[in-house]
């Protein structure tokens, strides 16, 4: 038995280290994503066992699996990125058990398919973590469940006993999640193939396969009617259904295209999009050249374990083809059943965030109908080795690279709630916090809200919502009726809840390189630099949300952001900017001086502005001008703002004598208006 284990090691121990590279490199500088963010504020907020109500609404039976989880890993990054990696390694595994079980004889096959399905670059979301690898959990208890009914078949001394665990690993999967409904129709396909062997007559066999496939049957049918009649379609509508009775031929044409389109996209395109060939500004940066050190070490890994360590087999050419084509059908009837709960609820497949999610049904046939195309189309093993493991190098190449723009957003998100905390050290109770959008492609504004409630409410354990942040893109129109004062604005997300009004609105703008601004109705609604929509929403935002001398500053938890970063200009951007709400015109001028003392200038030109009125209302004309006239000069645009800014404080000030000729030659350089 220990040899016999010792013998099979080293291809798990290969699939972890391909597992590794794809998405382990950079775990230690991921964070939080997506709806990960939601999930661990609920562990923070109402414990494990809180998921009962989060889920109750529409997978009630998911609610287990997040409680036990959540449990054991709690609300630190670092081990849910582990946790991902090592759930998305024994769903290769799973894979490769499972495949065995379809075509014994072919265990380089199912090793390669394994392989495939470790990497797979069409599922792009692996460091959203929280989310799958709780979703890999169940990927793997499906998969499992088909090995379950095929090890059923092939040990009949033990038929019960693996149908009973094939039954129960597939309950769990789809009572708690819908993506692999159409799936399962290729139940009956593998048992067909299975009891071939053993089952000639096609009636014998047609009788047997019934048999074994009517446990799962029953169990499914169970899952429909409770998910139809009982929970009526809580998330996702089947608005397949309703086209197809408005106009039949126009929903068939729909349905044709989308089925052609997504079966491409799952079984060609995600495998041809990784390659591309190496040029010399790859090797500028050292995200490129370790790109393509990772894509080398794995296609060399990967040979070397086609030589020494994957399990060998030889066929005949005739029962390789026959084989080949036998993989190619399971495969494309795979893909090809697998997107029905998606085709009827019109939700679409995808290469891109967050359409790709919906490829994890489709992942096991796609790998499968892979190593079949390339066993009929390559004759030669050599070939095939080849071009098998430049796939792996390139998709373990693509998973490091979408890794990486992951770890670029979360620097991002991170450095929002920093500099958040230092403008805004607390928050009036039900504050919405509006803005037309975030220059992230991996959070929704429910994703952000998570955080901000984190921040501004650490010590909440209730299902009630102190704070929200809104897209006005999203929200405008729905939770946000309009954007008028006195209107009520009600957001909920699973069981949360936020109640407040538009009068309690903050509106702020954030567009890297340059800082987070909260942003004043009478002060901002002519700079340029706000997109239109931003703009409207202005006359909602009220700067008194902001609480500026809190007896308790908010602060990121240390054990998600980590450690305050070190300060550069945004940092005394916001401090000076919180200065000026309280008329602190003196701490503006210290705090602008420190940060120009130290080499700090801003990245957007129109931040000196802060510093212009600073200068200004603390009585030192002469640098006001001055700066008033470099922003000019760094940015034309704001010459209108600027002319403004002059014209509000002079109103407020009278300078006298050398001031008032500082504004007046200030004035005359820039060219404003008299």
């Amino acid at each position: 038995m220990l040899k016999r284990f010792w013998s099979w090691l080293p291809f798990p121990a290969f699939l972890l280290i391909l597992c590794i590279a794809s998405y382990g490199v950079l775990a230690s500088t991921l964070g939080f994503y997506w709806d990960d963010w939601p999930m661990v504020w609920f562990a923070h907020t109402l414990g494990p066992a809180g998921f009962t109500q989060v889920f109750s609404s529409d997978r009630p039976f998911l609610a287990g699996i997040y409680v036990l989880t959540t449990a054991l890993f709690q609300t630190s990054p670092l081990p849910w990125q582990i946790f991902g990696l090592i759930t998305r390694w024994l769903t290769a595994l799973t894979v490769y058990w499972t495949v065995q079980k379809i075509w014994p004889e072919r265990r380089m096959a199912a090793a390669w398919a394994a392989v495939l399905f470790a990497v797979f670059p069409g599922f792009k979301q692996q460091p959203i973590s929280v989310v799958y690898s709780n979703g890999f959990i169940l990927l793997a208890s499906y998969i499992l469940s088909l090995g379950c009914m095929l090890a059923a078949v092939r040990q009949p001394q033990r038929r019960w006993l693996w149908t009973i665990l094939g039954v129960l690993t597939f309950a769990l999967c789809t009572f708690s999640t819908e993506y692999y409904v159409g799936l399962d129709l290729i139940r009956p396909v593998l048992l067909w193939l299975v009891l071939r062997e053993s089952l000639p007559a096609w009636k014998e066999r047609a009788k047997s396969a019934f048999f074994h496939w009517l446990p799962y049957l029953g169990a499914m049918l169970a899952f429909l009617i409770w998910r139809v009649f009982v929970f009526e379609f809580p998330t996702y509508q089947p608005e397949l259904i309703d086209a197809a009775a408005t106009s039949p031929v126009a929903a068939a044409g729909n349905l044709l295209y989308r089925v052609v389109q997504d079966v491409f996209t799952s079984s060609w395109l995600v495998w041809a999009l990784p390659f591309r060939f190496p040029a010399l500004e790859d090797f500028a940066n050292a995200s490129g050249a370790a790109f393509w050190l990772i894509t080398a070490a794995s296609l060399l890994l990967t040979l070397l374990a086609v030589l020494r360590f994957l399990p060998k087999e030889s066929a005949e050419p005739q029962k390789r083809v026959a084989w080949s084509y036998q993989a190619m059908i399971v495969g494309g009837l795979a893909m090809l059943f697998a997107g029905w709960p998606f085709w009827i609820t019109n939700l679409p497949l995808g290469v891109q965030f967050p359409w790709d999610r919906f490829s994890l049904a489709f992942m096991l046939g796609s790998c499968i109908f892979a190593v079949g195309l390339l066993e009929w189309l390559l004759r030669k093993h050599l070939q095939r080795v080849v071009l098998l493991s430049l796939a792996v190098a390139m998709a373990v190449g693509a998973n490091f690279e979408t890794a990486n723009s992951y770890r670029r957003e979360w620097i991002t998100q991170k450095d929002f709630f920093w500099q958040l905390s230092w403008r805004a050290p607390a928050l009036k109770p039900n504050t919405l916090l509006v803005t037309q959008k975030m220059p992230l492609t991996y959070y929704s504004d429910n994703s952000l809200t998570a955080p901000l409630n984190w921040l501004y409410a650490p010590d909440n354990h209730t299902n009630t919502l102190p704070y929200f942040l809104a897209f006005t893109e999203v929200r405008l129109g729905a939770a946000i009726p309009a954007l008028e004062k006195g209107l009520p604005v009600v957001q909920e997300y699973r069981s949360a809840r936020f109640e407040s009004s538009t009068d309690q609105a903050l509106v702020y703008f954030y567009s890297p390189p340059g800082c987070l601004r909260l942003l004043s109705p009478s002060r901002d609604d002519d700079l340029p630099i706000l997109p239109r929509d931003v703009r409207k929403a202005l006359k909602i935002s009220h700067l008194n949300q902001v609480i500026p001398d809190p007896a308790t500053p908010a602060s990121p938890p240390a054990h998600i952001f980590g450690a305050e970063p070190e300060h550069g200009w945004c940092y005394y951007y916001q401090k000076a900017d919180l200065a000026r709400q309280t008329g602190n015109w003196e701490q503006v001028v210290a705090l602008g001086e420190e940060a120009f003392s130290k080499g700090f200038e801003p990245a957007e030109p129109s931040e000196y502005m802060l510093f212009v009125e600073g200068y200004a209302r603390a009585g030192r004309w002469q640098p006001a001008a001055d700066m008033a006239v470099k922003t000019d000069q760094l940015a034309h645009s704001l010459q209108s703002p600027l002319c403004r800014l002059l014209t509000r404080v002079e109103a407020k000030t009278s300078p006298q004598g050398a001031d008032a000729q500082a504004l007046a030659g200030a004035r005359e350089q820039i060219e404003c208006p008299q």
